[in-house]
């Protein structure tokens, strides 16, 4: 495992995950670095190859993968990179951190639904109105507090970064159209080790992922450019 130090990583227990403007400040410093330090990210990414910690929290879904660049366990503070894979249509739902978000590659329809204080197991996901809509492509970004209400609708092969602050809560919902009902996700630590399991991405898929986010991103590693 490398030891991988730049002065955005060292900053990151200097946020204030409650205050959105301190986040898209933070964020800011982090995303510029990952952007046009043409060391870092593909730095992270070799890491991630021999990173046992690393690897051990990277997950897949149905329509997207989820690798964790950078886990600072004094700040609770992670990068995570998503690759989104065709027909990726996330549902209504909060979060149990507040995070920042930056788009390197492709572009998504973000759709802000308001507060979660109006937001429970029983509502209607066809009630909900979005008071904030918009198209994110590359080099946009933003920052989302815990408490709000969202939903992305990505392209395939979008790429997009995302900076998470520590739990604020141990549980966020999810309401789901399609089975008409809602259900509440967990943190790790409450998670079963069968649920862990079903998610975690095997040696394989990291591997691949980190390749194609290589391709996609021109993110050579340090190893092909050598």
């Amino acid at each position: 495992m490398a030891d991988i130090r730049h002065p955005a990583l060292a900053a990151l227990g200097q946020i204030d995950w409650e205050d959105t403007g301190s986040i898209v400040r933070g964020g800011e410093t982090v995303f510029d670095a990952l952007v046009n330090d043409p060391e870092l990210l593909p730095g992270l990414l070799d890491n991630l190859r021999v990173d046992r910690s690393l690897r051990d929290l990277c997950e897949r879904y149905d329509f997207l993968d989820k690798l964790v660049l950078h886990d600072d366990r004094a700040a609770q503070v992670r990068i995570r990179l998503h690759l989104y894979r065709s027909g990726y249509f996330d549902r209504p739902h909060n979060h149990r951190w507040s995070f920042a978000s930056y788009i390197l590659s492709g572009r998504y329809t973000h759709r802000i639904f308001g507060n979660d204080q109006q937001f429970g197991e029983d509502t209607d996901p066809d009630s909900l109105v979005a008071v904030h809509e918009r198209i994110e492509g590359p080099g946009d970004s933003y920052a989302l507090h815990h408490t709000s209400v969202h939903t992305v609708q990505a392209e395939a092969d979008t790429i997009s970064l995302l900076l998470r602050g520590p739990a604020a809560k141990d549980r966020f919902l999810i309401l789901d159209r399609a089975a008409g009902g809602s259900f509440w996700v967990y943190g790790a630590a409450q998670e079963s080790p069968e649920q862990r399991a079903s998610k975690r991405m095997s040696e394989s898929c990291v591997d691949e992922t980190i390749g194609r986010v290589a391709t996609i991103t021109g993110a050579a590693s340090a190893v092909l450019r050598s």
